[in-house]
């Protein structure tokens, strides 16, 4: 069956583009088979690292917009899929990959994007679906654009950006074991790790204390994910419960990186977990008052100084580092 996905190019920050030679990516929009109504919200779905985005939860997408009346936006984020520098079989990413700073931002100008392409939508009904990578994508774009997002829903996402001697220290068992080492220090390659304040801007766990209060979030992710251990959500929920967040944790026994295996057939693939254990949270979250051009940054600390997201005309745009 054919897609009923729009691709559509948009300007990103600090990117060349290895399809456009400039510093346009892709977007793929779908809309909601009964079409766009004053009602209809925005469901920003990030796919994991290595995908491609012109695949990855096309059909998903679909479903998503029928079933919450939305608008889904996926993105075709720098170092994936086409804008990757392998596209060879079995290598569609970057090595060493950037590890979701300015990755970030590619996701939230697509979101942008698409709320300047449809000006009625319903900016109460913002929300992120995250998997693998796109977890903490997705947990990213909510310390970036805290004022935005109404809710979120989170699966099998990486949230604690550490070396191996780091997982096991923590006791991360699985983390990494399909990989060979965790998920970090495989897409970063050999090279020297992330530290002080380029560690920090990709920590969401570290930063958890900049989510919005507002937004709901719900965490899934199975018991037998040998990529990302469970921990990563346990911690990440802990840390939520700690600091009075609204945040739901929903383990699925059994179930590897993509919930196959799961004990309940009702939970075996993130579709239908999501809806198991978010169909609520997607039809009934609202954000009131959102306002797209909050007259100051976001200003995030980090060991020696901070980051700020700027949000202007060109979108959301992030700072060199500011030294303190």
């Amino acid at each position: 069956m054919e897609s009923r996905a729009q691709a559509v190019p948009f300007r990103t920050q600090d990117y060349v583009s290895k399809k456009y030679g400039d510093d346009r990516i892709d977007m793929y929009v779908t809309e909601p088979a009964g079409g766009v109504r004053p009602t209809t919200g925005l469901l920003l779905l990030i796919h994991g690292w290595g995908n491609d985005g012109r695949e990855a939860y096309a059909p998903e997408s679909e479903k998503y917009a029928d079933r919450y009346d939305l608008v889904v936006t996926r993105v075709e984020y720098r170092h994936s899929g086409r804008e990757a520098r392998h596209p060879e079989p079995g290598c569609s990413w970057d090595v060493p990959y950037d590890w979701s700073k300015l990755q970030t931002i590619d996701c939230l100008r697509a979101a942008w994007s698409t709320l300047q392409r449809y000006p009625a939508l319903d900016r109460s009904r913002l929300y992120i679906w995250g998997g693998s990578q796109g977890g903490q994508l997705g947990a990213q774009c909510m310390i970036f654009a805290p004022h935005l997002w109404a809710a979120a829903v989170l699966v099998s996402g990486v949230y604690l950006p550490m070396s191996g001697e780091e997982a096991a220290r923590l006791g991360f068992a699985m983390d990494g074991r399909a990989l060979g080492k965790p998920m970090m220090q495989w897409a970063c390659g050999d090279g020297p790790a992330y530290a002080g304040a380029e560690l920090d801007i990709r920590n969401p766990c570290r930063n958890a204390h900049l989510l919005p209060k507002e937004a709901p979030i719900a965490l899934i992710h199975g018991t037998m994910d040998t990529a990302v251990d469970v921990k990563h959500s346990v911690f990440l929920y802990a840390r939520l419960r700690g600091l009075g967040r609204n945040a739901a944790f929903f383990a699925v026994h059994g179930g590897d990186h993509a919930l196959a295996g799961a004990e309940f057939a009702d939970e075996t693939n993130r579709f239908d977990a999501t809806v198991k254990y978010a169909d609520a949270l997607l039809r009934d979250a609202r954000r009131p008052r959102v306002e797209l051009l909050p007259a100051r940054p976001v200003r995030i600390p980090v060991t020696g100084g901070a980051y700020e997201v700027a949000f202007t005309g060109e979108g959301p745009t992030l700072s060199s580092f500011l030294p303190e």
